[in-house]
């Protein structure tokens, strides 16, 4: 099995990760456009999945239609093929699954997949269903803690982080855990928590970064940004 592209991780530093691909008042977040204008522009990609109610992967942050579709329905009661005829925001842009979002990319830039909601004992296994023949850099993340440590004790060598602010994973005894990156949110980044992090030398991003003020506070405590409505 090609686990290669899973361990290459010089981009967790490096690049610059869009925030649910680079959309702004014309893109929707989480689309095709979205996803094809980061790449365009040699950003890294963030998106968020939920499962449905048939356990396909969908790229979509709310596990509620209601926000982006002006519907008040759960993504996990719905069929893959029955989300597919949903238009965000009243755009053209339909909802797309993990498979769809994975062949557009096309390994051009790598990609941070964040697992939303509750946690269910099918969506691991599912992505890595999906993911491991991609040949593109791919890594995983979640404020879940509980899909982190699955992740950690079945598939090791994926490259895994876990998000953490005020109010979530912010214990230390997360640093025993075998992560190759924290996800933090910025008014979080300067805590005494996430100094005792850097102590460890474990790659720090930080969410969402969508000002000058918090990209120039970014640069003094993380390696690298997840960013939106700014040029990082």
């Amino acid at each position: 099995m090609k686990f290669i592209n899973l361990l290459k991780m010089d981009w967790i530093k490096h690049l610059p990760i869009a925030h649910r691909g680079l959309h702004n008042d014309k893109i929707s977040e989480n689309t095709r456009e979205a996803f094809k204008a980061a790449a365009i522009n040699n950003y890294a990609i963030e998106c968020d999945v939920v499962l449905s109610k048939d356990h396909e992967v969908v790229v979509i942050h709310d596990e509620n239609l209601k926000r982006l579709c002006s519907t008040n329905l759960n993504v996990s009661d719905l069929y893959m093929s029955e989300l597919r005829e949903f238009t965000i925001n009243n755009s053209e842009s339909n909802i797309i699954s993990l498979d769809e979002m994975l062949h557009i990319v096309n390994a051009s830039v790598p990609i941070i997949i964040e697992i939303k909601g509750n946690y269910s004992p099918y969506i691991e296994n599912r992505i890595y269903e999906i993911i491991r023949s991609y040949t593109g850099k791919v890594a995983i993340k979640s404020f879940n803690i509980a899909y982190i440590q699955w992740i950690c004790e079945f598939l090791p060598f994926l490259t895994k982080g876990l998000i953490v602010d005020r109010n979530n994973n912010n214990n230390l005894s997360i640093l025993d855990m075998n992560l190759d990156f924290i996800s933090c949110d910025i008014d979080f980044i300067d805590s005494n928590f996430m100094s005792k992090v850097r102590k460890k030398n474990i790659p720090i991003i930080t969410w969402t970064v969508d000002s000058f003020e918090k990209k120039q506070k970014a640069k003094m405590y993380s390696d690298n940004i997840i960013f939106e409505k700014i040029v990082p």
